[in-house]
Formats: structure tokens, sequence, C-alpha cells
């Protein structure tokens, strides 16, 4: 019987688990990276809520320095065109609700 009670606990646990990470998903895929045919790069957000995004840019030559991290506040269904411009490698590093999402 205390198998079976221990076997009832860790589903739940992992069901609660599964859930909570199915509803995180949406928000952490609302953020795509687009190029256009100029080579110009621009985030799009695809979800209905306000994202934060982290932007980090690295050049040519640059791997053993700093890369430039940008943090852009991005509305729902817009898109946000990006100040780089030239050769370089742009790779989204987070992406989160907007702070002030909550607050109303």
């Amino acid at each position: 019987m205390a198998n079976f009670m221990k076997t009832a606990v860790w589903a739940m646990l992992g069901i609660i688990a599964i859930t909570s990470l199915a509803q995180a998903m949406p928000l952490n895929r609302c953020a795509q990276l687009v190029r256009d045919q100029t080579g110009r790069e621009a985030i799009v957000n695809t979800c209905n809520a306000c994202i934060a995004v982290k932007v980090e840019r690295r050049r040519p030559g640059q791997n053993l320095g700093t890369p430039n991290l940008r943090d852009f506040l991005i509305p729902p269904g817009s898109n946000q065109l990006l100040p780089f411009r030239g050769p370089g490698v742009t790779r989204i590093m987070s992406q989160d609700a907007c702070p002030t999402a909550g607050r109303q």
C-alpha cells in the first residue's frame, strides 16, 4: 500500500510539472528572429502578450571579446527591427513576460 501511495504522489507531481511546463512553453516560442532580403534582422512577437527579449550579437573576429547584448520590449503581435548591421551572428538569449504585464 505504501508503494502505491508513493507512486500516486510521484504521478501527481509529474502531472503538475508537465502542466506548468506546457503553460510556459508558448511564451518561450513567442519571439522569432527573421531576416529580410536586404539582410536586416527583426524580432517578431507571434503571441498575444508583451515579451522582453534579450538578444546577443557576435561579429566575426570577436570570439574572445564580449558580445553585444541588447534588451527589447516587444508589444503583442508586433516586430522590432534590430539595430545591427554588417556581418555577424544574432541569437535570442532569453524571453520573458514584460515586467509591467502583470501590474494593473
